[in-house]
């Protein structure tokens, strides 16, 4: 009478033992398991596929039915064969823990163009380290696609306006990529005022989203931008009042600069994103992103010893603007101060210390990577053209990028700093030894802004 029972049991248990063999960790670190639809390639950045993502961790698996997927990112996704990914779910989760955010959007980096795959999670450190805002996040995982291993990824943040992310409205708040031409994506702003013969200066317009998008706010940000940019270029850009610091949060824009120049990241005058909440006049700086190709690891030009600013590159039109910004004695002044202020905390110990931990994390799933993608040659065009035969070789030339490329930034600020500086700027005279002046040498009855003032012939930075 209890047979046919039994044999049900029997048959749930042989289920559930198949499917916890499918699923099954593949190294120390989460594996990921992607099944589309039917099967379904996924070949397009634009066009969702349906998929089922389970995510093994420990004794823990999470399966989520109802999820999308398709490919993201520009060269990476049009010539790398490891491609990276986005996925949409259809409820928020955490996938980076309880103190990350919790959200529908996310990104599979591949980290295909850096051979150490630890330049995107070691910007994350640098911006914590630095204070910013918002760092997108990392968690190492192993990916397979529809039964294929795929190899080593990171789950990041996707870079968008969100709670746990970029704080803003999502109604009224702007958030714009600065690209050009070859990556603009609709809908876009181009440049009235900053233009040059080998590329113009584009503004991609990631919030308000279409739901929220009309005439009326692209044309206050279109009006916005072209008095940015005419501040920025004018004849009194330095005035901290008629200049382009009283629409910016400056130590946003300074954060972001510096980070640039640490990092190294050939695209980082290439892609920027800036965003400004709705009742905001001052528009902020960052996140640090996508610096697979940073810390000297790009076949187009070697930042070792060389700054981000001065590459004179044809697709980085944003590059006049920051040699106008270095023109500008607090501009100068401020990112010299910074740099040192991060190197006498300890900047550098940091960076080396969280690459040997980030080594270690990703140590075995490494070693299952480089089975499938070569490890000794060459896979993506844009990356250093500098190959070895193994792993750590790639972690010592991240280390050695560190050990080279910050004292030689400590320099080159510094004298850029001399250079603009503030050896201009007359001593007030003796019946005021207690004025303030600005960095043009005004006036100033009491400082009540942050920036850098002069006081009996000495700066004083007022935070």
């Amino acid at each position: 009478m209890r047979r046919p029972a039994i044999i049900l049991y029997l048959l749930i248990a042989a289920a559930a033992s198949v499917q916890s063999q499918q699923y099954r960790q593949l190294t120390d670190v989460p594996t990921i398991y992607i099944e589309t639809e039917n099967r379904q390639a996924i070949n397009s950045k634009d066009t969702y596929v349906n998929c089922t993502f389970v995510m093994v961790d420990g004794q823990d698996t999470l399966r989520y039915e109802q999820t999308q997927i398709r490919g993201r990112g520009n060269s990476s996704w049009w010539n790398s064969p490891k491609k990276p990914y986005r996925l949409k779910f259809a409820s928020k989760h955490r996938l980076l823990g309880p103190d990350g955010a919790n959200a529908r959007s996310w990104t599979l980096l591949a980290n295909h163009g850096d051979k150490t795959m630890l330049r995107n999670a070691l910007t994350c450190d640098l911006g914590r380290f630095m204070g910013m805002k918002f760092c997108p996040g990392a968690r190492f995982v192993d990916l397979y696609v529809n039964g294929s291993y795929r190899g080593t990824y990171q789950i990041s943040d996707q870079v968008q306006v969100h709670k746990g992310r970029i704080h803003i409205s999502e109604e009224d708040g702007w958030l714009l990529e600065v690209a050009n031409e070859n990556s603009r994506e609709t809908p876009y702003i181009t440049s009235s005022n900053i233009q040059s013969w080998y590329a113009q200066l584009t503004y991609n317009i990631k919030n308000p989203d279409d739901e929220n998008y009309n005439a009326t706010k692209r044309q206050a940000i279109q009006q916005w931008l072209n008095r940015f940019e005419r501040a920025v270029m004018s004849p009194d850009f330095a005035d901290p009042d008629e200049g382009y610091r009283a629409m910016v949060d400056e130590e946003d824009l300074i954060n972001w600069y510096v980070g640039a120049e640490l990092t190294g990241n050939i695209d980082a005058l290439y892609s920027i994103y800036m965003y400004k909440d709705a009742d905001e006049e001052r528009m902020h700086f960052g996140p640090l992103w996508d610096i697979d190709l940073g810390y000297d690891n790009s076949s187009e030009k070697s930042l070792m010893q060389q700054m981000e600013a001065y590459l004179w590159l044809w697709n980085r039109p944003f590059e006049q603007v920051v040699q106008q910004l270095w023109k500008d004695p607090w501009f100068a002044h401020a990112c010299s101060a910074r740099l040192n202020e991060l190197v006498s905390q300890g900047l550098q110990q940091y960076l080396l210390d969280h690459i040997d931990s980030l080594r270690n994390a990703i140590w075995q799933s490494q070693t299952r990577n480089f089975r499938v993608w070569p490890i000794n040659q060459q896979v993506y065009s844009f990356e250093k053209h500098t190959y070895h035969n193994t792993y750590d070789e790639y972690v010592a030339d991240l280390k050695t990028y560190v050990n080279r490329h910050i004292p030689y930034l400590v320099n080159a600020f510094a004298k850029l700093d001399r250079e603009v500086g503030i050896s201009e700027v007359a001593s007030e005279p003796s019946t005021t030894t207690n004025s303030y002046f600005d960095l043009s040498g005004r006036p100033v009855a009491h400082p009540t802004r942050k920036g850098i003032y002069i006081r009996q012939g000495k700066k004083m930075v007022r935070k």
